[in-house]
C-alpha cells in the first residue's frame, strides 16, 4: 500500500505505503485517520447539529401565517341595562394576515438558500479539517523519520567515539579529539531526546483532530518518499471552480436574489382579514361580522430594503471574482513550491546524499591512515546529517503542498471523504 493512496481517495494528494511495525505496536493509516476525524471530530459533530437546525428553520419559514381565534364579550358588567348580561353581545371570530406577495414561499426559498450557504461553509470547514489532519499525519511520519535519523546519528557518533577512544589510548590521537568526540556524542543524545519528544507531541496533535486526548497508535504507516508526478498547473487551474469558497459565492448569489425577491414582494400590502359570528342576547339574533384592513405606504417602506438587497446582489459577483483571483495566485504559488520540493527530494536522493556518504567514507579511511583530523570527519558527518534532514523536510513539504492543492480544488476530497 502506498503512503498517498487515500490522499487520492480521501485527500486526492498522496500514495500510502505501509511501514513495518512490531507485532505489539498499533499502526494507523491516513485513511483511518481521516475516517476517525469524520466520525468523531467535535467540530464536525457540531456542524451536523447546525445543519439540522438550519433545516428546521426552512420548515418553519414555509409555514403560512397563523390563523387566530378571538372571542369578544361586550355590553355587560356595566351600569343600567348593561349591569347584567341582558344586552350582552358575544362574538366568535377568526383572523388571519393575508400576504398578497407570496411571501410565505419566498421566505421558504430564502431560508433554503441560507441553509445551503451554511452547508457550503460546513463543507469548507470539513475540507480544512481534513487538510489539517493530513498535515498532522505527514508530521508524524516525518518525525518518525527524524527519530530514525537521530538514532542512526547517535549510533554513528558512538562508533566514532569508540574509534577515537581506541586511538587515544594507543597514543595516536590527542586528548582534544577525544573531547570533541565526547561532546559530539552528548550532542547526538540531546538531539535524540528532542526527536522523541517532538514525535510524541505530533502524535498527540494528530489524535486531537478527532477529539482524543491520547494517541491510541504507535506508528503512522507511510512512505514519505513516494512522490507522484506533479500535475501541470494548466490542468489544476481549471479545477478552481470546485473550491468551496467559490461554491459558497454561487450560493450567496442565489441567497441575494432570494432576498431581493422577498424585499420586492413586501411592496404589496398585507391584508388583515377578520370574520366571525356575533350573538345579540337581547334580541337573540345572530349576525356575521367581517372586516379587512390594508396599510398605506408599503411601497415607500419597502424601498430601502429593496435597494439594499439589490446592491448586495450586485456586490456578490465582484467579491467572487476577487476571491477567484486570490485562489488562482495561491494555487500558482503552491504549485511552484510543490515542484521545488519534488526537485529538492530528487537532487538530495540522487546526488547530495550519495556524494556526502562517499566523502564521509573516504575521510574515515584517510583518518584511519592518519591523513585527516577528527574535525574533517565531524564536518562530513554533519553535512550528511543536514542532507538527510533536508530530504525528510522536502518530502514532507511535498505532501503538504499536495494536500493544500487538493484543499483548493476540494470537490474530490469532499466527495471521497463522505462517510
Amino acid at each position: 500500500m502506498r503512503f498517498l493512496i487515500h490522499i487520492l481517495a480521501a485527500m486526492g494528494c498522496m500514495s500510502l505505503s505501509c511501514a513495518t511495525a512490531a507485532d505489539i505496536q498499533t499502526t494507523i493509516t491516513l485513511e483511518q485517520a481521516l475516517g476517525r476525524v469524520i466520525e468523531y471530530s467535535p467540530v464536525l459533530k457540531g456542524a451536523r447539529y447546525q445543519t439540522s437546525a438550519a433545516e428546521a428553520r426552512v420548515r418553519a419559514a414555509r409555514l403560512p401565517t397563523p390563523l387566530s381565534v378571538k372571542i369578544e364579550l361586550e355590553n355587560f358588567a356595566g351600569s343600567g341595562k348593561a349591569s347584567g348580561t341582558d344586552i350582552l353581545e358575544s362574538t366568535l371570530s377568526l383572523a388571519r394576515v393575508l400576504e398578497t406577495g407570496n411571501q410565505t414561499n419566498l421566505r421558504g426559498d430564502l431560508a433554503r438558500q441560507k441553509a445551503d450557504l451554511l452547508q457550503n461553509e460546513q463543507d469548507s470547514r470539513r475540507l480544512d479539517l481534513l487538510a489539517t489532519t493530513t498535515d498532522r499525519f505527514v508530521s508524524v511520519v516525518s518525525d518518525q523519520e527524524m527519530l530514525e535519523i537521530a538514532r542512526k546519528t547517535m549510533k554513528l557518533a558512538r562508533h566514532t567515539f569508540e574509534v577515537i577512544e581506541a586511538r587515544y589510548k594507543a597514543g595516536k590521537a590527542p586528548a582534544s579529539e577525544r573531547s570533541r568526540a565526547v561532546i559530539e556524542l552528548a550532542r547526538t543524545e540531546i538531539e535524540l531526546e528532542h526527536a522523541e519528544h517532538k514525535l510524541a507531541a505530533s502524535r498527540l496533535r494528530l489524535a486531537a483532530t478527532w477529539g482524543d486526548t491520547s494517541p491510541h497508535f504507535d506508528i503512522a504507516e507511510g512512505d514519505l518518499f513516494a512522490l507522484d508526478e506533479v500535475v501541470p498547473f494548466d490542468q489544476l487551474k481549471d479545477l478552481l471552480d470546485r473550491n468551496p469558497d467559490l461554491v459558497r459565492f454561487a450560493t450567496a448569489q442565489r441567497l441575494a436574489a432570494a432576498r431581493t425577491r422577498l424585499a420586492r414582494a413586501d411592496r404589496r400590502p398585507d391584508i388583515d382579514l377578520y370574520g366571525g359570528v356575533r350573538y345579540l342576547r337581547e334580541s337573540e339574533d345572530v349576525a356575521l361580522v367581517v372586516s379587512a384592513s390594508v396599510p398605506f405606504g408599503t411601497r415607500q417602506r419597502a424601498a430601502p430594503s429593496i435597494e439594499e438587497a439589490e446592491m448586495l446582489a450586485l456586490a456578490e459577483p465582484l467579491a467572487q471574482e476577487q476571491r477567484r483571483l486570490e485562489l488562482y495566485t495561491t494555487l500558482f504559488e503552491i504549485h511552484q513550491e510543490l515542484m521545488h520540493s519534488r526537485s529538492s527530494v530528487e537532487t538530495l536522493r540522487q546526488r547530495i546524499i550519495p556524494e556526502s556518504r562517499k566523502v564521509l567514507r573516504d575521510l574515515e579511511k584517510g583518518y584511519a591512515q592518519g591523513h585527516y583530523s577528527f574535525v574533517d570527519i565531524l564536518l562530513a558527518q554533519r553535512t550528511l546529517l543536514k542532507a538527510r534532514i533536508e530530504l525528510v523536510s522536502s518530502a514532507a513539504d511535498y505532501h503538504r503542498y499536495r494536500a493544500e492543492i487538493d484543499r483548493l480544488t476540494g470537490a474530490r476530497l469532499l466527495r471521497e471523504a463522505r462517510p
